[in-house]
């Protein structure tokens, strides 16, 4: 019986081990293709990390991923921005990624237009572009990605289901090239679908933070609420030093009485009431699927259209709710996305 069992597991155990030899000795897997992800701003912000978080989620198992930053700010020094992005080409010249994803409008003006475009490699995948493309010459044979678009309409129409006494608003934001866009898109999503649900008393700018003050104070009285666009380009005039959207908002929230809307990610952290806002994971989800298509199918990016963001997180804050007297109707919170408590 014993030799029986020996006549049986002997093979076995030969099989065993011929395929943990097999296995020991099979040449390594064909490596990932590499990736750098570009960030205009820095590592902090939000919106750079829920883009990064967008990309890795598309791209997971699929390609080595190098993130780098531009720490782009509107008092940064030119010249060591340009020292940046110089050490930045070196690392694409010494460890050529097969693809590189240049998110946010500075990442195209001060990288990839003057670096990437028109090159045989990297391809280039951009997101969060607020320009329209061609500014900076896109598409190009090597570069195509995704445009982000601000949720203007529906975010009004969520304010005003919310608080339908509402019928006036402001809209304030720093007077940076982004705001521009922004401001350039609102005007346009109004001449296309016609009047908002909330009528626009004023479209302001403010270049500092002193500025952004007056127009918060004077907008209690001009509007009955306040919509919040860009304020990550608002200097100290007394210093000079830009003055971080964290405190801008802080400061805004203890003044402001007005129900208050934002449009982007940062608004979930920043207080504002209730939004409809662009997602900055959507952007990179965009663009990964995108620089997927690129790596597995062998096409040039210039070869793919280029994409606009449709979802929007629809955003509802309870506690500024509270602090301002609002009821929010218990059927919109239950189909919010994000609701801050």
């Amino acid at each position: 019986m014993r030799r029986v069992r020996l006549h049986i597991l002997l093979p076995l155990l030969l099989l065993l081990l011929q395929a943990e030899w097999a296995a020991a000795h099979t040449p390594d897997q064909e490596p990932k293709p590499l990736v750098f992800i570009v960030h205009s701003y820095d590592p902090d912000y939000i919106w750079s990390q829920r883009i990064s978080q967008g990309v890795q989620e598309a791209l997971r198992g699929r390609a080595e991923l190098e993130t780098f930053y531009l720490r782009f700010s509107r008092d940064i020094n030119r010249e060591r921005l340009g020292e940046t992005a110089e050490a930045i080409l070196k690392r694409i010249d010494d460890e050529k990624p097969r693809l590189v994803i240049a998110a946010d409008d500075a990442a195209q003006e001060h990288f990839v237009a003057p670096y990437l475009k028109g090159r045989a490699s990297p391809q280039v995948i951009f997101c969060g572009v607020n320009a329209p493309p061609a500014k900076y010459g896109y598409p190009a044979r090597n570069v195509s990605g995704v445009i982000g678009r601000w949720h203007f309409r529906q975010s009004f129409d969520l304010l005003k289901a919310i608080a339908p006494r509402v019928k006036t608003v402001m809209f304030l934001t720093d007077d940076s090239e982004s705001s521009a866009y922004v401001v350039a898109d609102l005007k346009e999503e109004r001449r296309r679908g016609g009047p908002f649900s909330l009528s626009l008393t004023s479209i302001e700018r403010a270049q500092s933070f002193q500025q952004w003050q007056r127009k918060v104070r004077a907008s209690q009285k001009q509007a009955d609420a306040l919509a919040l666009g860009i304020y990550h380009a608002l200097r100290d005039e007394r210093t000079g030093e830009t003055v971080s959207p964290e405190a801008v908002a802080a400061w805004t929230n203890s003044v402001n009485k007005l129900p208050s809307l934002g449009f982007s990610d940062y608004a979930i952290k920043h207080g504002q009431l209730c939004g409809v806002l662009g997602s900055a994971h959507e952007q990179g989800a965009l663009a990964g699927a995108m620089a997927r298509t690129v790596l597995e199918r062998g096409v040039a990016a210039g070869s793919l259209p280029v994409r606009v963001n449709r979802t929007g997180t629809v955003l509802l804050n309870l506690k500024t709710a509270e602090r301002l007297g609002i009821m929010i109707p218990f059927a919109i919170i239950e189909a919010a996305d994000v609701v801050v408590k």
